[in-house]
């Protein structure tokens, strides 16, 4: 006696899908490493940022960086809508550290404010925009990147005000071209 599950009156196509997928069982998968960001193949890791659902994947980006953002991935989805899933989105992507400022521009009159030149009068922002300082020079498209990073880990109430650069030294050894490839600053 044969060890099936089909019936007797199984069709010639059924009992060759069966003798065709009777030795699948010993196929080795190794569920654990494959999802393990830093011990599943390379081949395999766009389908896993796809299913940990990651918002920005790049299969340019080196090998070690994918790793990282792989294992990043359930830290931000945990933590979406906070500064710290911002500050880790832009950190597992390669951005490096970045000063987020939230209530730009609102002073108190209760003794901390002290006037030396440092404060402007300009117009306080709005209590739901926030401003975002990279501390290195960003391309037209990695701004772009940044603004989908942020638009997907930041708290949907609030709205991205400047993504500036400024801070940064730009040395004029030719690093950085002007092709127009990046701005003077702000993106």
């Amino acid at each position: 006696m044969s060890e099936t599950l089909l019936p007797p009156n199984a069709t010639p196509q059924e009992v060759a899908t069966e003798a065709a997928t009777a030795r699948i069982a010993g196929v080795p998968v190794p569920l654990d490493s494959l999802w393990n960001p830093q011990t599943c193949p390379a081949s395999v890791l766009p389908w896993l940022a796809w299913a940990l659902s990651v918002d920005e994947w790049d299969a340019g980006w080196p090998e070690d960086k994918r790793r990282e953002t792989l294992s990043l991935a359930i830290y931000v989805h945990r933590r979406k809508g906070t500064l710290a899933a911002v500050r880790t989105a832009l950190v597992a992507a390669g951005f490096g550290t970045v000063t987020i400022t939230e209530n730009w521009g609102r002073r108190f009159h209760d003794g901390t404010l002290t006037h030396n030149g440092a404060v402007t009068h300009a117009q306080a922002d709005h209590w739901a925009e926030y401003r975002v300082v990279l501390d290195r020079p960003v391309s037209i498209a990695q701004g772009a990147q940044v603004r989908r990073l942020l638009a997907a880990a930041a708290p949907l109430r609030s709205k991205l005000k400047v993504l500036d650069f400024v801070a940064v030294a730009r040395l004029h050894d030719g690093a950085i071209r002007h092709d127009g490839t990046y701005t003077h600053g702000a993106t």
